[in-house]
């Protein structure tokens, strides 16, 4: 009996053991689930593209929100954010911060900036969306290759035929004839001049001048002097926000003709940009024109319901109708429920597993989400998606870049507003005729 009463005893123990692992190992899970998941925001709170930066922030706060409310795994987001300083320096330098942070994807740069930082985004291996880096040297990269960079917006090789394509749709058959084009050093406005150019030529235009200028230059007087005595209809001028501050305030200030035609950077249509370089109040009503991506209505057509939903929940997180500061704000959102939905199909949240999944999760085939509760809702009963963007379609190419449609846009009354969108076959077939 007493041999038995030990046994019975050693039994109890034995569960009471196993009963306090299987709690330990519980405890850990939930409380590993619960833990956040790291991402980035490599911003751009100072230099040339300062100015767009506090759109991003607003509308990549509030898709922060919504994922939170619902978030991926159970486990919400942590968001790490490190200003670039638009400037290539200070991208290499966030992406090492970023990197050693241990962030699971990572949102942001400029086109000078994620250019000099894809090196260390390999290294650490990085998932990384661009919202706004055009340039073309992005448009077959070996990151792109790997699933390591995203672009959310439309390449220069896409969207800086717009310029062409205007010209010969609307201003050709209005007269003009001439343009001169002057451009800074920097990755963007070279980028966007090469591009600009070549359509501009296939439109018919005369290139009467073709002038390279030095970034930190803080003068344009003979600049302005030589490409006016060309008498030029149009000025193409590839610049950021703060040398084409300089230029426009010159060129209001001297004598040469007020009724030319500025075409400059996708870069420039936000409130605070437009406020930075305008040198009197109406001085450049229906005389500047830029290409963005296709907003308001006219992405409906083609992504349907996201762009509603974003703008719902724009308007109940800071209760205005007014639309995102800029075009390219919409395509920082779609990057951060791209990110949301790829970890939720993956089933964990690692760089890896966003990587491979943000392809399966934004391109055909699945059914077509347009939100992140729905996407998550689907993937949770175990459906395959097909995320549409509130700015694209966000169907990725093998190198990661989109297709989107996009538009013309003038400053009328002290605003850029939106005057002509065209579809992504339109400027192919542009592109190619």
């Amino acid at each position: 009996m007493r041999k038995k009463h030990l046994l019975t005893k050693n039994s109890s123990v034995f569960l009471s053991l196993i009963v306090a692992v299987i709690f330990l190992v519980s405890a850990l899970t939930t409380a590993q689930a619960a833990d956040p998941i790291k991402i980035g925001f490599a911003a751009t709170e100072t230099g040339d593209i300062g100015p767009w930066w506090p759109g991003c922030d607003k509308i990549g706060k509030m898709a922060v929100k919504l994922v939170n409310e619902d978030p991926p795994l159970g486990r919400p987001f942590k968001v790490i954010v490190d200003d670039t300083e638009s400037s290539p320096g200070g991208a290499i330098k966030v992406a090492n911060y970023l990197g050693g942070q241990g962030v699971v994807f990572a949102v942001g740069y400029s086109s000078d900036g994620i250019w000099a930082a894809l090196p260390v985004i390999v290294r650490y291996g990085t998932p990384t969306f661009t919202q706004w880096s055009g340039t073309s040297k992005l448009d077959k990269t070996s990151a792109g290759k790997k699933r390591l960079m995203f672009r959310t917006c439309a390449s220069d090789s896409e969207m800086a035929h717009l310029y062409g394509l205007y010209w010969e749709d609307k201003l050709a058959p209005k007269g003009y004839k001439k343009v001169a084009v002057l451009h800074g050093t920097d990755e963007a406005s070279r980028s966007t001049a090469q591009v600009a150019l070549k359509s501009l030529k296939k439109a018919g235009a005369e290139i009467v001048l073709s002038k390279e200028f030095p970034g930190g230059q803080t003068a344009f007087s003979r600049l302005l002097a030589e490409a006016f005595a060309k008498k030029p209809d149009a000025i193409f001028l590839g610049s950021g926000v703060e040398q084409g501050s300089i230029i426009m305030k010159e060129w209001w200030d001297s004598n040469f003709k007020k009724d030319v035609l500025w075409l400059v950077p996708d870069e420039w249509p936000t409130p605070e940009a437009l406020k930075a370089v305008t040198p009197a109040a109406g001085a450049l009503d229906k005389r500047v024109v830029a290409p963005n991506p296709a907003s308001g209505e006219a992405i409906k057509k083609f992504t349907g319901r996201s762009y509603d939903i974003m703008m719902t929940e724009y308007k109940k997180m800071y209760g205005v109708e007014a639309k995102p500061e800029h075009a390219f704000a919409v395509n920082f959102y779609d990057s951060v429920i791209l990110g949301a939905l790829a970890i939720q199909a993956a089933g964990k949240a690692t760089s890896e597993a966003v990587s491979k999944f943000v392809p399966k999760v934004a391109n055909p085939p699945g059914i077509k989400v347009h939100s992140y509760r729905e996407g998550k809702k689907l993937l949770a009963e175990g459906k395959e998606i097909d995320y549409e963007g509130g700015g694209s379609l966000c169907n990725f190419d093998e190198y990661g870049n989109v297709y989107p449609p996009c538009g013309v846009y003038m400053v009328i009354n002290g605003k850029f507003q939106q005057i002509q969108v065209y579809s992504p076959d339109r400027i192919k077939n542009f592109i190619i005729k």
